[in-house]
């Protein structure tokens, strides 16, 4: 069952904490020399209304076809962690979890994060245990005079591959693009960004050797003022390098808009200093196989980290 997080009772959360749940404490997870690290915007992987054949269905869930192009996009690449948007209610994480299992790909470690979006939720998988957790789904924002609230708010957790190396990793899925009567949606998009750049300053001001990894769809560009206030100027010590990353053929779109016809990043990967060095570009970027629009109007973004031997902590 996954974590989740603020939900979880705390009778529960102490069998977990003290080691008696043998599902968080899956054996036997071999370290290969190197960690691949994953974002992936699922498009929709919720109930919701949908056309099946000729009519609506008021709570449908992802067509199966999509599901299993999902499992197959993930398997192109098979990170050892993986960060999700756009994930529904828990049950559904649990069906992309038995079928990504069935496939091959198992990942014991689980957060579940329940933001003010009552319908798509953040997530993260992880072959590695999630040694520490620190994911706040509610976060009021001040926007125009009103207390607002992130829609997904920010997934925090830090995962400990092999013994000494940690990462510390983030997940957001920022407001996305749409309009709002009472507000505007960017104002809400550039407040969250304030609150993801001031938690990473805190992070890395109690503890600048941090390996930071911030991940997810921000809908945003990278000219944008959400973009460029997360990562900070580079001189700060506490900045972020947002990694260039490219699919086989050099392009750097992550996300195609049918609506406006538009091909965008808007999905990225962002380090901090201290873990930049250990960043394997050759084997980092975006997975872009021939079927990834059967599975969702967003390409998975990935890193490759190849921890220096022996680890130095």
């Amino acid at each position: 069952m996954p974590y989740l997080h603020g939900l979880l009772p705390r009778a529960v959360l102490a069998l977990f904490l003290s080691g008696l749940l043998p599902a968080v404490l899956a054996e036997g997870t071999k370290f290969s020399g190197e960690i691949r690290v994953a974002s992936y915007n699922v498009e929709n992987y919720i109930l919701m209304p949908r056309r099946i054949g000729n009519r609506m269905t008021s709570n449908a869930g992802k067509p199966a076809s999509e599901k299993e192009a999902v499992v197959r996009m993930i398997g192109t690449i098979h990170p050892d962690v993986l960060g999700l948007m756009e994930i529904g209610e828990p049950r559904q994480l649990e069906d992309l979890q038995r079928r990504l299992s069935k496939a091959g790909f198992d990942y014991p470690y689980v957060e579940y994060l329940q933001g003010n979006d009552t319908t798509r939720h953040l997530a993260l998988m992880s072959r590695y245990p999630i040694v520490e957790r620190h994911s706040r789904g509610d976060l009021p924002l001040w926007v125009q005079g009103m207390t607002l609230h992130s829609p997904r708010g920010i997934l925090d957790v830090t995962v400990e591959p092999v013994p000494g190396y940690r990462l510390r990793i983030l997940c957001v899925h920022l407001k996305a693009k749409l309009e709002v009567a009472e507000y505007k949606e960017g104002e809400l998009r550039e407040a969250e960004s304030r609150e993801v750049r001031r938690t990473v300053r805190d992070i890395l001001s109690a503890d600048p050797a941090t390996r930071l990894v911030l991940m997810g769809d921000f809908n945003d560009t990278k000219n944008e003022k959400p973009i460029w206030q997360i990562q900070g100027k580079p001189e700060w010590p506490d900045s972020l390098h947002a990694l260039p990353l490219a699919d086989d053929r050099g392009e750097f779109w992550t996300e195609y808009w049918a609506g406006a016809d538009v091909y965008s990043r808007i999905d990225y990967i962002m380090v901090s200093r201290k873990l930049d060095a250990d960043i394997d570009t050759a084997h980092s970027g975006i997975a872009r196989p021939s079927f990834w629009s059967q599975a969702s109007d967003h390409c998975p973004v990935y890193i490759t980290i190849t921890p220096p031997s022996p680890v130095s902590q």
